[in-house]
């Protein structure tokens, strides 16, 4: 196996650290507004003209230009620059007081991430209801090169790994509580980079994604193969 099964504490100190990331002043519950782009300019401000609507601050910031893929931003006061996307590794971000925005792609489609480290939902979150820890959930896993096997309840489960490259690996699964005491559009799994064939699943770290927290948040959806049809009550529940 990868490692020791993990404690009590161990699973206490990993969600001090879900939290204080959830929480941290550009986290997600900070997303207050997702706007598509499409080519020519885009007026950016909180006048309520503006194709891309801020919630605060000035009534015209500036414009953002998008031409043949980039995206220049053209400020009112200051010299213009491109932004880069979050998919040219770290995004350019642009600030104004407690608000900042960020370009990011999806299928080939850009689109502006606006977040308030002011929000509402970060200065009122009461915290992620979840099933107690039980070392039950840790289950003992094998890789064949293409998915994860594993039981429940005696039942055989397999899961496919989203993008399985770099040192993280994610899984987005369902199973029998989605919809019910889990969100309805399934939860995330990471775990680190498979090292040998068998390992440990620990389903107590299963997580909402982000889209649970914010309309603003653009998050896959479990493929039919990844929905299990047993329930799996470990990890997060709704909010």
């Amino acid at each position: 196996m990868n490692a020791p099964l993990p404690t009590a504490a161990d699973h206490a100190r990993w969600q001090a650290e879900r939290i204080a990331a959830l929480t941290r002043p550009d986290g997600w519950l900070t997303l207050v507004g997702l706007f598509w782009l499409e080519e020519g300019d885009h007026a950016v401000g909180s006048a309520g003209a503006c194709e891309i609507h801020l919630p605060s601050g000035p009534e015209r910031l500036g414009t953002l230009r998008l031409h043949e893929g980039a995206a220049e931003w053209r400020p009112l006061s200051g010299e213009a620059q491109i932004l880069q996307s979050d998919a040219a590794g770290e995004p350019t971000i642009v600030r104004d007081g407690s608000l900042s925005f960020l370009v990011i792609e999806r299928d080939g489609r850009l689109a502006v991430r606006v977040r308030d480290n002011e929000a509402e939902a970060r200065r009122g979150f009461a915290g992620i209801a979840s099933f107690p820890f039980d070392p039950a959930w840790c289950l003992d896993a094998r890789w064949d090169g293409n998915r994860v096997h594993f039981e429940i309840a005696g039942q055989p489960c397999s899961l496919g790994p989203r993008k399985p490259t770099g040192e993280t690996w994610q899984f987005v699964f369902a199973d029998a509580t989605s919809g019910g005491e889990t969100y309805g559009g399934g939860r995330f799994l990471f775990m680190p980079a498979l090292r040998g064939p068998t390992f440990h699943l620990d389903f107590n770290r299963a997580i909402n994604p982000p889209c649970v927290f914010t309309p603003y948040a653009t998050c896959p959806l479990p493929k039919p193969e990844n929905r299990l049809g047993v329930a799996v009550t470990a990890g997060e529940k709704s909010v």
